[in-house]
């Protein structure tokens, strides 16, 4: 009897110090290696942790995530259709002369365009969605905004309009010249399109609340571009699907993209137990760091926040 009085004395007391050790330790700063970084609940927008989060950052891949959200807005409003066949050069829908861009190195970007390509919607977006083609990218700007200057104009509208800074500034992705994290975007205003940790989480998670399927589209392992022959694989490697070093349990979206001239950068999203919490992180020196980082914020998160178990495991893998 006693005996077993003194194992429920030593789980009570093992549940209490599981219980606020978390809270002391992690009292500190997460190690992160990266321009910006920001942790918040997506319920309620609180931000839990935060570094240089109003630094002046590249914003190439949000400007994808705003193309991708005013794509949605076009299918929804039947301005659009997932069907539709989008034309990479010559004539767009809207009469507009384009000139297809120079081919890329695709393993940054995805699919492999021809002047005369004539690509359905859905691929397209799932090209950036999925891989953050740039090419694919400026083929819907193009196709939804008639030019990609207009195209400009509205991301840079709906941005205001959710509550993004006057910092955020989107640029049409082709005119856009290549600069570092470093840079001091204030010198230059036409060095391409730039925000900050915390309006990128912003945009996160205005698109989750306004179109969540984004999540469904952005966390399948891979698509097919069956105009094209090919499928394309996801670069988020925190996809639990994965099952690689950097899988993270509940992860299910929104975009891993970069390059070694802007950093790499992760604008992702975890679930457990009903709790959805938004990590960026901006200008990492690789693209693994970047899912380093953001494992150690969401564990980080989880561990302050989380159920029992929750705060119990991520502290494990915290310390």
């Amino acid at each position: 009897m006693s005996g077993g009085i003194g194992r429920k004395r030593i789980l009570i007391g093992l549940a209490v110090l599981l219980l606020l050790i978390p809270q002391q330790l992690l009292a500190g700063r997460p190690k992160i290696d990266a321009a910006a970084a920001v942790l918040i609940d997506a319920q309620t927008g609180k931000v839990l942790w935060q570094a240089e989060g109003d630094r002046v950052v590249p914003a190439s891949g949000m400007t994808q995530l705003m193309t991708e959200w005013l794509v949605l807005d076009a299918v929804r409003g039947g301005r659009m259709d997932w069907e539709d066949t989008v034309r990479v050069g010559g004539e767009d829908k809207h009469g507009v002369k384009q000139v297809s861009q120079p081919l890329e190195q695709e393993n940054r970007g995805g699919i492999f365009f021809r002047p005369d390509d004539k690509i359905p919607l859905n691929e397209l977006f799932m090209g950036v969605a999925v891989s953050s083609s740039a090419q694919a990218e400026r083929a819907l700007a193009r196709y939804a905004g008639g030019t990609e200057t207009s195209f400009a104009w509205m991301m840079n509208e709906k941005a205001r309009r959710i509550g993004m800074s006057a910092s955020t500034q989107f640029v049409p992705r082709s005119s856009a010249k290549t600069w570092s994290s470093a840079s001091k975007p204030e010198a230059d205003k036409e060095r391409g399109s730039w925000t900050t940790a915390k309006d990128a989480a912003i945009l996160c998670q205005e698109l989750i609340d306004a179109h969540p399927e984004v999540l469904r589209m952005s966390s399948v392992t891979q698509t097919e571009i069956r105009s094209r022959g090919i499928y394309l694989m996801n670069k988020n490697a925190m996809l639990p699907e994965f099952a690689g070093p950097y899988a993270y349990r509940g992860m299910d979206g929104l975009k891993a993209y970069g390059s070694e001239e802007e950093g790499y950068s992760l604008a992702g999203t975890a679930q457990r137990n009903g709790q959805r919490l938004i990590v960026v992180i901006m200008g990492a020196k690789s693209r693994e760091k970047s899912f380093q980082d953001a494992g150690r914020l969401l564990d980080y998160g989880y561990a302050r926040s989380g159920s029992f178990a929750e705060r119990a495991t991520s502290w494990l893998r915290l310390v």
